[in-house]
């Protein structure tokens, strides 16, 4: 199995374990599952380094997203919830994405 499935299964996979979270109760095992899945995504995920810019805006509007989505009426709190649940994923993605692909970018100054 090459780098790139391995990237794109992670990410698939925490994307899902973060929306089960939100009707199942996993218990604290998941939060820890998912920082893992998030690390190895963004480790291995190559898609990112061409996108961290769209990454990073992403993981921002759904940060807000979950704010904002709360006071919706009947269904705010589902929303949020699911916006909660993903940028819990999201937050590992973004850093480790951000450390293997914008740091040799600010270190050497060259484009990888």
């Amino acid at each position: 199995m090459d780098t790139k499935a391995i990237g794109l299964w992670t990410f698939f996979g925490g994307m899902v374990l973060a929306l089960v979270t939100v009707f199942v109760n996993l218990g604290g095992w998941a939060s820890h599952v998912l920082i893992i899945l998030g690390l190895v995504a963004g480790f291995f995920h190559h898609h990112f380094r061409d996108n961290l810019l769209t990454l990073g805006v992403t993981y921002l509007a759904l940060s807000v997203a979950q704010n904002s989505t709360a006071d919706l009426l009947l269904i705010g709190p589902y929303i949020a919830d699911i916006t909660a649940a993903w940028v819990r994923f999201l937050g590992p993605v973004v850093l480790m994405a951000f450390m293997v692909w914008a740091g040799a970018f600010l270190i050497s100054g060259k484009k990888r």
